[in-house]
């Protein structure tokens, strides 16, 4: 599967960068490229957090459905009679 803990990890990670440069960033600058920088990085911060946050719910619903996936197929491994060769 993956790994909960490195995605937990990145999505804190991300919330404190977000927490700490929010702040910070321009976005009432007189200068034009000071609010576009300001609102790609929010819009690129926002995305990190939302696959982060989609891969942790994804792991969650795959831990269910993986097992009853897996134990069609290994029973029907078993019942096979015969190799199949290549």
């Amino acid at each position: 599967m993956g790994h909960p803990f490195r995605s937990i990890g990145y999505l804190i990670f991300a919330f404190l960068l977000v927490l700490y440069g929010l702040p910070r960033l321009p976005f009432l600058a007189e200068k034009n490229e000071a609010v576009v920088f300001s609102a790609i990085w929010i819009g690129f911060a926002l995305l990190i957090i939302g696959v982060h946050l989609y891969q942790i719910i994804r792991e969650r619903e795959g831990q269910d459905t993986v097992s009853s996936l897996v134990a069609p197929q290994r029973e029907q491994a078993k019942k096979r009679t015969q190799f199949d060769y290549e």
